[in-house]
């Protein structure tokens, strides 16, 4: 992909708006992963395929196969209730106001990864260029396999550390990662971190994604 590849990014010093490491802490309790279970979500796992462990991470994913992404084909469309839809390019995309931060990985199963670097766009920044009209209240990251689907207030997308990734560890996302695009939420749990975002739809309700149609919370807190 060379030249397509490379970011230019803002400095990496320690302000609040480039270098940000999540607050959240503290893995689930086997307790309450079981309690997190209870009304059909243990039932999910079933439909989950488990590629392995990278680096500290559990590779799970619900797309079969996982999706591909074509550079030249791909388009970010970001779209609904909202003042100035638009769609970007991967090379637009990367052209953004990017930003770096560190912050933990935490995972609903228990497990978890420390001091992940993110590069990406603020959530923030999507919002205020699309300009959502006053009847948006949420958002919808929709996955190139139009199977994976998550959800946030428009709040909850404004946090400070919230953001849509391209870049993890000094590298372009792999696929298994999320080529091209996932979203970052590190005040929740990993399930509402879309990968493979390929739509961010603005909607007036919200929506009920993949995994809060199988038992898991709407807002997946850590520290709650």
């Amino acid at each position: 992909m060379g030249a397509s590849m490379a970011a230019s990014h803002d400095s990496t010093d320690t302000t609040d708006q480039q270098v940000e490491r999540s607050t959240a802490r503290g893995l689930l309790s086997r307790a309450r992963f079981l309690g997190l279970l209870a009304g059909g979500a243990a039932a999910a796992f079933i439909g989950t395929r488990v590629l392995g462990s990278v680096g500290g991470w559990r590779i799970n994913t619900v797309e079969r196969p996982t999706p591909r992404f074509d550079l030249d084909a791909y388009r970010l469309t970001v779209d609904g209730l909202v003042e100035r839809p638009m769609t970007l390019t991967y090379d637009e995309l990367r052209a953004l106001p990017a930003v770096r931060q560190v912050s933990d990985f935490h995972c609903v199963e228990g497990w978890g990864v420390d001091d992940v670097r993110w590069d990406g766009v603020r959530l923030q920044t999507i919002i205020d260029m699309a300009r959502p009209t006053a009847d948006a209240g949420f958002i919808t990251f929709h996955s190139l396999g139009d199977v994976y689907r998550d959800s946030l207030s428009l709040d909850q997308a404004g946090l400070p550390d919230a953001m849509i990734a391209y870049d993890m560890d000094d590298s372009p996302l792999t696929p298994d990662h999320g080529l091209p695009l996932r979203t970052v939420m590190p005040r929740m749990f990993g399930y509402k971190g879309a990968k493979w975002v390929t739509r961010i739809e603005f909607r007036s309700e919200q929506d009920v994604g993949y995994w809060q149609q199988r038992g898991w919370r709407v807002d997946a807190w850590i520290n709650v």
